[in-house]
């Protein structure tokens, strides 16, 4: 509809780049499936591979609306004065979701609460019992290139290496 693509958390389609720990810097392609933001990952690391989802937030309204009733749902983040100046907003709105981990060879994996929080033009995911959170921007037309050659040959090693 018209009033969904004047929220910011339904534009978030397409390429993002973050910087997940000490895995480096990873690409993921933002699907929506109804009101349910997916992240897959574009470019993956020993323990989530490409192809996998990463995160995932479910947005619809009726489950806002009754996180609000039972007193759960995410208070935006309010900034100090000079992060308001540095980012023009005073709040940042935040959404519960799930981020996927795993052990090394994707074994083990599990979905742990996590949030989206978006931050103007960019956005972050927290895998909140790790304490952990990746920063996303959008990545240049030489970046993507870079980082899907890079992971294509990879994947070329690997396949190589059985």
């Amino acid at each position: 509809t018209v009033a969904r693509s004047c929220l910011p958390q339904f534009n978030l389609d397409g390429l993002w780049v973050g910087k997940y720990g000490d895995h480096g810097y990873e690409m993921i392609n933002i699907t929506y499936s109804g009101d349910t933001l997916i992240a897959y990952k574009v470019t993956g690391d020993k323990n989530v591979p490409k192809g996998e989802v990463s995160f995932q937030v479910d947005l619809t309204m009726e489950l806002q609306q009754q996180q609000a009733q039972n007193n759960n749902i995410l208070q935006p983040i309010e900034l100090s004065e000079d992060a308001t100046r540095q980012w023009g907003t005073k709040h940042l709105e935040r959404f519960s979701g799930k981020g996927q981990v795993a052990a090394e060879g994707f074994v083990n994996n599990q979905w742990l609460e996590g949030q989206l929080i978006l931050v103007g033009d960019y956005f972050s995911f927290a895998w909140v019992p790790l304490g952990h959170q990746v920063f996303f921007g959008r990545p240049s037309a030489e970046l993507t290139l870079k980082m899907l050659n890079a992971s294509k040959e990879q994947g070329g090693a690997k396949k190589q290496e059985s």
